[in-house]
């Protein structure tokens, strides 16, 4: 039992440290909450989560392995890079036709979460992980890891991690998505338009990276 707990934690403190930096998932919470209010970022951490319990599951029944592979990662992250670039892209071309608006409306924001849309962020918190190749990375390397150690106590001990883990996840970036919900009553359009555009310069910087970066592997 000290073991799990010890895998629990070790896998809550690593899933904070790379919860921490900057990067696809932090951009979008920002992004959604900024324009849609709180809620959004859990539905996005939520369909993020999903997506590693298949991969914790695929760990467990031994199919990721089959990942491990310098085509495969290329792959991968021309896909995923091209991907970041066109949300970047389409942010910027929703900008420009001045398409998106801050709507300060409660009533609004709460129309807008229907269930259609909540279904159309959990799988914005799908695809910015798979378009991340890094993420690809750190589930082939300290993921691994981290599996291989959790196997040996069985079902309870992958339980424990994949807990510990995601746990990281949920605590950060609803804490972010806190921080800029409770601050929207100081937006204002400018302000909202200035953080989309930061927000897409970076996707596209990441989009450009990841390609570059991995192309050459």
């Amino acid at each position: 039992m000290k073991e799990i707990i010890q895998i629990f934690f070790g896998s809550l403190i690593v899933a904070f440290t790379g919860a921490l930096m900057p990067g696809p998932m932090l951009t979008l919470v920002i992004a959604s909450v900024a324009q849609k209010g709180f809620w959004t970022s859990v539905f996005i951490v939520i369909g993020h989560s999903i997506l590693e319990l298949l991969i914790v599951i695929s760990f467990y029944l031994g199919v990721l392995k089959y990942l491990d592979n310098p085509l495969v990662i290329k792959i991968i992250s021309i896909v995923g890079g091209a991907f970041l670039i066109y949300m970047a892209v389409s942010i910027i071309v929703s900008i420009a036709r001045k398409k998106i608006k801050l709507d300060m409306d409660a009533k609004s924001i709460e129309k807008k979460l229907g269930t259609k849309n909540t279904f159309i962020i959990t799988g914005k918190g799908i695809l910015i992980s798979l378009s991340n190749p890094y993420w690809y990375v750190w589930w082939l390397t300290i993921g691994a890891t981290f599996m291989i150690k959790s196997v040996q106590h069985s079902f309870g001990g992958v339980a424990f991690f994949y807990t510990g883990h995601i746990l990281a996840d949920f605590i950060w970036y609803l804490f972010v998505g806190f921080l800029v919900s409770t601050g929207r009553r100081f937006f204002n359009q400018k302000i909202y338009i200035g953080i989309l555009i930061v927000c897409s310069l970076f996707l596209l910087y990441l989009g450009v990276r990841f390609i570059v970066d991995f192309i050459f592997i």
